[in-house]
């Protein structure tokens, strides 16, 4: 029975004692962490899912600017058609010898005389045009064509305003939680108090990207221009999914007050179905076997709804070099 107790006891010593040693790791461990806290937050955390964040905004407002230089032989092969009354002017005296009938008054008539005489240089002619010229050339084209296009504009626009939303309100959170032991007990005060918001504006989300390293867009004159009506894109109405539901639901309070994206998205999609435009149009890239139906199902609601957008900023031809 002793030696029962003995081995009972020994092991009761080595439970308290692993008890301990592990408690004291953890304690170590959480002291670490504690004080590690607003390192982690301040320089991982908070950089990364920022850095996401403004990323994304940055590609939704970015603008590609391009110049593509076209440089081709154009065979040329026609006919023109040229009737028209004009006037021609000699750049040579020209000599004419003709036969007439010269009625001399008191003598008679001279029939058949020859008549020499010479039409003077410059003399203004008037002649009736009715050929057809030959054109047989090659036609050398050299220009360069400017593309810019602003990506919020085109379809690129929405998945990264989703991505935007699902980063968002985490980007905001992390800013607007303390970031040193010192701000804690103000934090905790507003925390007590009420008055917390972790999703308020702050200084990051007024201005989450900070610019772009070139420009874009500079000189280009022709933004104003008018889109032809069929060219026009329909406004279909789907909105982004976003993120987190809990805290999307915070930052876009007028979606889920219809519904929510879901139900937003299926009215819109009955929508579309309703005006006869092909899925393929607003759910994905157009396949060359569908471009002529989505074409003319484009220009059919483009009619209903002839809204020119403003600055539009489509592909035109550069004015001028440096522009």
């Amino acid at each position: 029975m002793r030696a029962l107790k003995a081995i009972g006891g020994s092991i009761k010593n080595f439970m308290i004692l692993f008890s301990f040693i592990v408690n004291l790791i953890l304690v170590v461990v959480l002291v670490v962490l504690g004080l590690m806290l607003f390192e982690i937050k301040n320089n991982i955390a908070t950089p990364l899912v920022s850095g996401l964040h403004s990323s994304f905004v940055g590609l939704d407002e970015a603008t590609i600017d391009w110049t593509i230089p076209v440089r081709a032989d154009v065979p040329v092969n026609l006919d023109i058609a040229l009737q028209q009354n004009t006037v021609v002017v000699l750049t040579e005296s020209v000599p004419l010898n003709v036969s007439a009938n010269i009625v001399l008054p008191g003598v008679g008539n001279l029939n058949n005389a020859s008549v020499a005489l010479t039409l003077p240089a410059g003399t203004r002619l008037p002649v009736a045009l009715d050929l057809n010229v030959p054109v047989r050339d090659t036609l050398p084209i050299a220009l360069d064509v400017r593309a810019v296009i602003p990506l919020d504009r085109t379809q690129l626009h929405d998945p990264f305003a989703n991505l935007q939303l699902m980063f968002d309100p985490l980007a905001r959170i992390l800013v607007n939680l303390p970031n040193g032991f010192d701000e804690v007990p103000a934090f905790a005060g507003n925390v007590l108090s009420g008055n917390v918001n972790l999703l308020a504006d702050n200084a990051y989300s007024e201005n989450p990207w900070p610019g772009f390293s070139r420009t874009a867009g500079v000189g280009y004159t022709l933004a104003g221009e008018p889109v032809p009506p069929v060219n026009l894109p329909i406004q279909t109405g789907p909105v982004p999914v976003g993120g987190i539901p809990g805290l999307d639901q915070q930052l876009r309070p007028d979606i889920y007050a219809q519904g929510g994206p879901e139900a937003i998205n299926a009215q819109a999609e009955m929508s579309m179905e309703a005006q006869s435009v092909p899925a393929v149009a607003y759910q994905g890239s157009t396949s060359p076997d569908e471009s002529a139906q989505t074409g003319a199902a484009g220009q059919a609601a483009s009619s209903q709804e002839a809204v020119q957008p403003p600055n539009d900023m489509g592909i035109m031809p550069t004015p001028a070099a440096g522009g």
